[in-house]
C-alpha cells in the first residue's frame, strides 16, 4: 500500500484498523484504551502505529503502542502502579497487556515538555515534540482525529526523513533509528538529519549502536558495515540504498520521544 494521500484518508485507515477490525488483538487494544487509559482523560496514540499506517497501511505496523494522556502526572503514576508498569528513562511507563506492550506518558511529562523545550497544552502539540519529522503525527482517540505537522504526508510520499526537534535525550538511540529507517525504508535524509549524522556518527558511536542493535533486533543491519565511514557514505550518498530490501522491518526502540 502506498502512503496515505490526505489526512482524511489516513484517518479512515486508522479508524478501520482500530474500530472495525474484529481480530482479538485489536479487540484487546480497544478494551485497554476504554477501561484503563481513557478514564483518566483524552488519549493520543503517537509514533509507530499512526506513522506506519500512514506509510504502508495496517500491514506496515510493526511496533508497540505509545500513548499520551492529557491528565495530571500523579493520576498517570497511580495507573502505572495499578498496572504494575515500570518507569522508562524519559518520564513515562511501560506496561505489558495481552497481545500488546504499551508505553504511556502524561502530557506534561513527555520529555520535550518536561524539560521546557515545547509547550504542550493540548494533545495536538505533541507533533512539535518528536525528534524525527516522520514521528510528528498522532491520533486523538476520543475525537478520532489526526494531528500532523504541515506537509507530513508529502514528505512521506517523497521518501524523506528529517529532524523535527533537535535536542533529545538519546543521541545513540536516534542515530540507530535514523540509520535503520534510511536503510530499511529506502528514505533519504533531509538537511537536518544529514548534519546530525555527520556530527554524531564516529568510531565510538558506531560501536555503541552496533552493540545496541545486536541486543534488540534479530537482523544485523548496521553491523553489516565495516565502520562509520562506510555507513555514512551509504546513508548520505546520492543513490537510494536498496541492498537491505529483503530484511523486513522490526520493532522500534521503545519510546516515541527518546
Amino acid at each position: 500500500m502506498t502512503p496515505a494521500e490526505t489526512l482524511p484518508k489516513l484517518k479512515r485507515r486508522i479508524d478501520d484498523y482500530l474500530w472495525r477490525e474484529d481480530a482479538l488483538p485489536i479487540q484487546r487494544l480497544r478494551d485497554i484504551l476504554a477501561t484503563k487509559f481513557e478514564p483518566l482523560g483524552p488519549v493520543a496514540i503517537i509514533g509507530g502505529l499512526v506513522r506506519d499506517i500512514a506509510r504502508k497501511g495496517k500491514v506496515g505496523f510493526r511496533s508497540d503502542i505509545d500513548l499520551v494522556i492529557d491528565a495530571e502526572p500523579t493520576r498517570v503514576a497511580a495507573l502505572a502502579a495499578e498496572l504494575g508498569a515500570t518507569p522508562n528513562r524519559f518520564g513515562g511507563f511501560a506496561s505489558i497487556h495481552p497481545h500488546w506492550k504499551v508505553d504511556f506518558w502524561s502530557l506534561p511529562n513527555t520529555w520535550a515538555s518536561a524539560v521546557g523545550l515545547v509547550e504542550t497544552t493540548k494533545l495536538a502539540d505533541l507533533v512539535n515534540t518528536t525528534f524525527f519529522d516522520c514521528d510528528a503525527i498522532c491520533y486523538e482517540v476520543r475525537k478520532r482525529k489526526v494531528h500532523a505537522l504541515p506537509g507530513y504526508l508529502e514528505r512521506l510520499a517523497e521518501r524523506t526523513i528529517d529532524v523535527n526537534l533537535l535536542p533529545n535525550p538519546s543521541i545513540d538511540g536516534n542515530l540507530l533509528r535514523a540509520a535503520r529507517r534510511i536503510l530499511l525504508w529506502h528514505f533519504r535524509p533531509g538537511p537536518g538529519l544529514r548534519a546530525f549524522i555527520e556530527r554524531e556518527l564516529n568510531e565510538e558511536s558506531f560501536d555503541r549502536i552496533v552493540a545496541t542493535e545486536r541486543t534488540i533486533y534479530s537482523n544485523d543491519i548496521i553491523g553489516a558495515f565495516g565502520g562509520p565511514i562506510q555507513l555514512a557514505d551509504t546513508l548520505l550518498g546520492d543513490k537510494m540504498p536498496t541492498q537491505f530490501s529483503g530484511f523486513g522491518e522490526q520493532l522500534e526502540l521503545p519510546g516515541f520521544d527518546e
